[in-house]
């Protein structure tokens, strides 16, 4: 299965690299002979195209390398390093483009358009078209990051095409030349479209919040088990597109033992990894739902929840009778006190259960 994957990616990449070759061989030859700092620029975006194509193919090689003992989770953050090298090329390209528009506003030269030269631009915005519909939406059908860098990259391309097309009808109409103008305008959305694939990567890097379709996935197949009585905690790394592992804590009735839970939660577990491709580690509350303490103790955490904005949730409640002990989670957003909060819930609870020790948790919203 992923090695399917990946030679898709590379398969869709030599496609990409062979159409921006002629596409770019194409529009270089109308280039000179229009004399078009808008065609020129056109052409010398569709060679980086084939660049960041080039790149995509060597960053899947690179992921596939199996797992050693220094890296024992592979090597698929790889393809967001690759991603991050194309966003910087568009980066660059945008910037270089910027500034030949600049120096071709204040020294304009001749230009010279004919219809030949516009119905082949024509075509070409179809091709390009066509592709970056096709590589974006492969891109994300084959969750690779670089795929859809380079899908948009490639309707810039078509944008491109079209200021073009527009600049060169301006002029055979009106003798106006907004050539370097529209190279102007062009470069500031490859700019737009460099960051955007920056910022996107760098987030995957750092660690953005998972994919709410996976996180309701896994919700819903715990769930779905009459053995779990609640859900808590997902907390997922991401080692790369489809390498997921993480933890999440599970409520379960106390008085099952280990010989009755193991075999549900491999199970779980398991077809969790099948549907998602995420691999879970579990923790278990041991929840007594009959015990009047844990239903008097659930009252005092809605009526908290319900008053405390900063509260998102609570789960995990339960009583340790041997010890004296009552343990509760409490989910609070990151813009607060955490230990003044903390402190008085835990003030709260002690002053109805004198008797006890207090022991407030608190958890954040990961997923």
């Amino acid at each position: 299965m992923k090695g399917n994957r990946e030679k898709q990616i590379i398969n869709i990449s030599i496609l990409g690299i062979i159409a921006n070759l002629i596409l770019a061989g194409v529009k270089i030859i109308i280039g000179v002979m229009s004399g078009s700092i808008a065609i020129t620029s056109d052409a010398v975006n569709n060679l980086t195209d084939s660049s960041t194509a080039l790149i995509t193919i060597i960053g899947t090689k690179l992921a596939q390398k199996k797992p050693d003992k220094n890296h024992p989770f592979g090597f698929g953050r790889v393809e967001y390093l690759t991603s991050m090298i194309i966003g910087i090329i568009v980066l660059v390209t945008g910037f270089e483009m910027g500034l030949s528009s600049i120096k071709g506003i204040f020294n304009p030269s001749a230009v010279d358009y004919s219809w030949v030269i516009l119905i082949v631009l024509f075509i070409t915005v179809i091709v390009k078209t066509f592709l970056a519909a096709y590589i974006e939406k492969q891109g994300r059908k084959l969750n690779s990051g670089a795929l859809i860098a380079s899908g948009k990259e490639a309707k810039n391309d078509v944008l491109i095409s079209v200021v073009t097309i527009i600049s060169a009808l301006v002029y055979m109409f009106t003798r106006l030349s907004i050539d370097s103008y529209a190279g102007l305008f062009i470069s500031i959305f490859i700019l737009k479209t460099g960051f955007e694939v920056l910022k996107d990567t760098i987030n995957k890097i750092l660690g953005e919040k998972i994919d709410s379709e996976v996180k309701d996935k896994i919700f819903e197949i715990l769930q779905s088990s009459e053995s779990i009585l609640g859900v808590h905690d997902l907390i997922l790394n991401n080692y790369g597109p489809n390498t997921n592992i993480g933890s999440i804590n599970i409520e379960m009735d106390y008085k099952k033992t280990v010989g009755e839970i193991y075999p549900e939660i491999h199970k779980l577990q398991m077809k969790i990894y099948q549907e998602t491709h995420v691999y879970l580690i579990f923790g278990i509350y041991g929840v007594d739902n009959t015990s009047e303490i844990t239903k008097e103790v659930w009252r005092i955490l809605k009526d908290f929840k319900q008053s405390e904005p900063h509260c998102i949730g609570w789960h995990g409640v339960v009583i340790d009778e041997k010890d004296k002990r009552i343990f509760c989670d409490v989910v609070l957003d990151f813009s607060c006190n955490r230990s003044e909060i903390k402190s008085r819930l835990e003030k709260i609870i002690k002053d109805r259960f004198k008797e006890y020790t207090i022991v407030v948790i608190v958890d954040s919203e990961f997923s």
